[in-house]
């Protein structure tokens, strides 16, 4: 296919633009064809387009989910830390500020529609904030107490400590297998060798108790 093959030029960064806008070129010439291999490398090339197009919806709404739970998880982390009230407050007093705003612009004008547009927007993320904090307090189990402040404090101390003692014993260990390996590799006798030196062990004793008129 003419796409796969494509050419940057020098100074050019192949991108999903500018594969999309390769294929459109490509598609547009196929149009003036009347032949069937031309329709159908048009049709083949018009299902490479949808398929990038799926693609980077996909992706799109996979940012969008992605934003949301990310300002949830900082929402979340905030109101564990200084509870309800402060961002509650601090709220409010962004929603006053945006009422103040609108009371200053007028619909009637193009300029200001756009600003209208924003701004309500902006009041209704903080209305929908507003509402959910209750909710999400009641989710992660309340602001955080002094107790459970302390013992997370000391939970981090221990576990520092624990995995510094566990990285010392660690190496330690690896010193002294080591050290066992390399005596086992000096002195190792294999059963082989220990059954070979046993036979010859026996022969000779034999040979002195035939000598001896121990064996006949």
């Amino acid at each position: 296919m003419e796409v796969a093959a494509y050419e940057p030029e020098e100074d050019e960064t192949v991108t999903a633009t500018v594969i999309k806008k390769a294929l459109k070129e490509l598609i547009d010439d196929l149009k003036s064809s009347t032949g069937e291999s031309a329709r159908k490398e048009m049709e083949n090339l018009k299902g490479h387009e949808n398929a990038i197009a799926t693609i980077e919806q996909r992706i799109k709404e996979t940012k969008a989910t992605l934003k949301a739970k990310t300002d949830e998880l900082e929402l979340k982390l905030r109101l564990k830390r200084v509870g309800g009230d402060e961002l509650k407050a601090e709220s409010r007093e962004l929603m006053r500020q945006v009422d103040d705003q609108l009371a200053k612009l007028g619909s009637a004008r193009k300029d200001d529609k756009k600003k209208i547009a924003a701004l309500n927007k902006d009041k209704t993320a903080l209305e929908a904030r507003l509402s959910k904090i209750d909710a999400l307090l009641a989710v992660i189990g309340g602001q955080l107490t002094d107790v459970e402040a302390r013992r997370l404090i000391l939970k981090k101390l221990y576990d520092l400590a624990a995995n510094e003692l566990n990285r010392y014993l660690n190496a330690e260990k690896r010193s002294l297998i080591a050290g066992v390996e390399k005596l086992w590799d000096k002195y190792a006798v294999s059963s082989r060798e220990l059954e070979r030196e046993r036979a010859e062990t026996l022969k000779i004793l034999d040979g002195f108790l035939k000598g001896l008129g121990y064996l006949e």
